[in-house]
């Protein structure tokens, strides 16, 4: 009998814990309509990568990684805070850091000159809360995080976990695999069109006039805009290149010219002037740190004669996005007229503010959160116009201390590597690191996804190579 009653107990409990669940469930879908079905599918999900962060903390950061491709394009198909997901990567890998005493953390790299300087430009911009001119703390929460934040936490998270030199080979086929599938995807919109989706970002949100000139549309995949996808697929097509001609094996060598002829396509088709720089700033960086000097003038030689081309032929004028590249190279462009107009204008504005005019107060968080104002209703265009816009002359001569830091630097340790392996696959992040800088004189690179957190995993990368090649 008390068999049969302890039976009956927990057939009832279970099937009252299965109706509990349908009404939580259906409660959440019915307050947040289809985004809370999609929360519950997802948190078996969330729940899996909290244990894997916990296990293997360098999966967080991964996850961080991927995310910084694909949000912008989740967010055409599932309007939600995708670009959240960084952030809350970023935070669990940290929280099992502190922890988790089971993990071997290398605690003494905390003090090494990139995680300090990744800190001190992080809490430069706590400080700009304090700016008179500060919108105040939602903009500043939402634009503070791709402008110093994840760089802080990604320099030091990497140097806390890395231990081996296979998290480059890691690092580098995560950002070639997801690169090339952008790439096809971005094939996919040049050959048979846009999808309803995408079509809805073009013409419903405005974005057809920056996107479709002269009837011809600016590939742009699944990343923000065709700017962005341009600049990161020219990122991906020099380090795959300088890592084709590296001492690595037959298979390697067919994988990085894959890589280089899919995302130089990719690059192509985005239509994109300013990527031009990638190429030809880290081509320059590469042939410089590798020391070879044969190569180093026969580079030189092959960038002149492409300027050449570009700047003094009308060769391939038929085709669209030599056009495009060729219209960069033009000093009387209206499109650079323009750019020297708007950056008199923050001369002008700037005058009197050392801080800046806050963060969040330019570009498309100035237009959300002060759509009125001079700073929003200017185009920065420029990475370092906008550094420069909200954080001010103070701001901007920090973050070029920094980044000069990081050529510098990054330069010698690169130039003295003895493994070879390494050596290659080093230079190949160095000069794509030195691509993004120049090429985000004219365009927004560095701070956007993904090529943000490429470059967050990539510079400490660079500096942490002498610690393998000691192993050696």
């Amino acid at each position: 009998m008390a068999f049969s009653t302890e039976i009956a107990f927990r057939y009832t409990l279970t099937w009252l814990v299965v109706l509990g669940a349908a009404l939580v469930i259906g409660l959440i879908t019915y307050l947040l309509g289809i985004l809370g079905a999609i929360m519950i599918l997802a948190l078996p999900f969330a729940v899996g990568a909290i244990w894997l962060i916990f296990i293997y903390p360098m999966a967080g950061l991964y996850l961080a990684l991927i995310m910084g491709f694909l949000s912008s394009g989740l967010g055409r198909y599932l309007p939600a805070p995708w670009g959240l997901t960084i952030d809350i990567f970023l935070f669990l890998t940290l929280i099992v850091v502190t922890l988790n005493r089971s993990l071997k953390v290398n605690w003494h790299m905390f003090s090494k000159d990139l995680v300090i300087l990744g800190l001190i430009w992080f809490l430069y911009l706590v400080l700009e809360i304090f700016n008179p001119e500060s919108l105040g703390l939602e903009p500043w929460f939402y634009a503070m995080r791709g402008i110093g934040f994840y760089q802080a936490m990604s320099f030091m998270l990497l140097y806390l976990l890395i231990r081996e030199k296979g998290a480059y080979n890691t690092f580098i086929d995560t950002i070639l695999i997801i690169s090339m599938v952008g790439s096809l995807w971005g094939l996919k919109q040049q050959i048979l069109g846009t999808d309803a989706a995408e079509n809805h970002w073009l013409y419903a949100e405005n974005h057809h006039e920056e996107h479709i000139l002269h009837g011809v549309l600016r590939v742009f995949s699944f990343y923000s805009d065709a700017g962005q996808f341009g600049a990161s697929q020219a990122m991906m097509a020099l380090l795959s290149g300088i890592l084709f001609l590296g001492p690595f094996s037959a298979k390697r060598k067919m994988f990085y010219f894959a890589s280089f002829l899919l995302t130089f396509i990719g690059f192509a088709i985005s239509g994109t002037r300013g990527a031009l720089a990638v190429p030809a700033a880290g081509g320059i960086a590469y042939l410089v740190v590798s020391k070879n000097f044969k190569i180093l003038i026969t580079g030189m030689l092959a960038i002149g004669l492409v300027f050449y081309i570009l700047k003094f032929t009308f060769a391939f004028q038929g085709v669209e996005q030599v056009r495009r590249m060729r219209s960069a190279l033009d000093p009387e462009n209206p499109s650079l007229q323009v750019r020297l107009d708007n950056q008199k204008t923050f001369n002008h504005y700037l005058s009197d503010k050392p801080m800046g005019g806050g963060i969040g107060s330019a570009g498309f968080w100035g237009a959300r959160f002060a759509p009125d104002s001079i700073l929003a209703n200017t185009a920065t265009d420029s990475w370092y116009v906008k550094i420069w816009a909200e954080t001010g002359l103070i701001g901007i001569s920090l973050h070029l201390f920094i980044l000069g830091f990081i050529l510098g630097k990054g330069g010698r340790i690169v130039w003295n590597l003895q493994d070879l392996k390494l050596k290659y696959l080093a230079m190949g992040l160095y000069a794509s690191v030195a691509g993004v800088l120049l090429s985000s004189y004219g365009n927004q690179v560095f701070g956007q996804m993904p090529t943000g957190m490429i470059m967050n995993f990539a510079i400490p990368l660079v500096f942490l190579a002498p610690y393998f090649d000691s192993k050696n």
